[in-house]
């Protein structure tokens, strides 16, 4: 039998993605998983829409008895799940990975939360924004009801862990603070920053004073757009 598992992660502000795809990898190379070989499974981490599109065009073509199919990352609905692919914001539609075979089984690990609006008059609608040049309140107040509802969690450490405090504050919201003022674009997602304040405290923990602290996180699995904001760019 001629067998493709195709594993697809995001991983812009979500760190449990890797962990996912890693884990989906090592199932499928077990006994129980069916014994795949590595030359069987495609891993794709944040690729570009184009060279996903043409990684699947491509598997199309190969005609496979059995295809697996794992997708972790954002996600919405919008006549079918739509996968948020990478840190751009590009997406696919959940029809662009079907039929690569005859036999598939295709895993969606994704908030699947209702566009109200057309992707593209969203995100037309966001730069409109950002260019009228209105107080920085309304745009905030603005990006922040655009996104869905939702509950995050944000933690200087994993459980069982202590987080490190020090003369000028707490190590991870030190951390935060500076990932959050950071602002390379319009805004700065609250996952994104956290990723970045819980890399650098993993190495400042360790460096300094060889404490293990993994800050972690509870985070929607929607799209960048439906995404609330840590901070937004006051020059724009």
């Amino acid at each position: 039998m001629k067998r493709k598992a195709l594993l697809i992660g995001n991983s812009n502000g979500l760190s449990g993605v890797k962990l996912d795809i890693s884990n989906f990898r090592s199932f499928l190379k077990q006994s129980v998983g069916g014994q795949w070989y590595d030359s069987e499974i495609t891993i794709e981490m944040n690729p570009t829409k184009a060279g996903l599109l043409s990684t699947i065009s491509t598997l199309k073509k190969e005609y496979y008895d059995f295809c697996f199919v794992v997708f972790s990352g954002h996600g919405a609905y919008q006549k079918g799940t739509v996968l948020e692919i990478n840190g751009k914001e590009e997406t696919i539609h959940e029809n662009d990975l079907k039929c690569i075979s005859s036999r598939q089984i295709s895993i969606f690990d994704c908030c699947r939360n209702v566009i109200s609006v057309p992707l593209q008059e969203r995100i037309q609608d966001s730069v409109k924004m950002f260019a009228t040049g209105n107080l920085i309140r309304e745009k905030y107040d603005s990006r922040i009801m655009q996104s869905i509802e939702q509950q995050i969690s944000l933690y200087a450490c994993a459980v069982g862990e202590s987080a490190i405090d020090t003369e000028n504050g707490g190590l991870y919201i030190n951390n935060l603070l500076k990932a959050a003022k950071n602002v390379q674009f319009n805004y700065k997602l609250v996952g994104v920053a956290h990723e970045e304040a819980a890399s650098a405290t993993q190495n400042e923990a360790w460096r300094k004073e060889w404490h293990r602290q993994n800050p972690t996180a509870t985070l929607p699995k929607c799209l960048s757009s439906q995404q609330l904001i840590i901070s937004i760019n006051p020059n724009i």
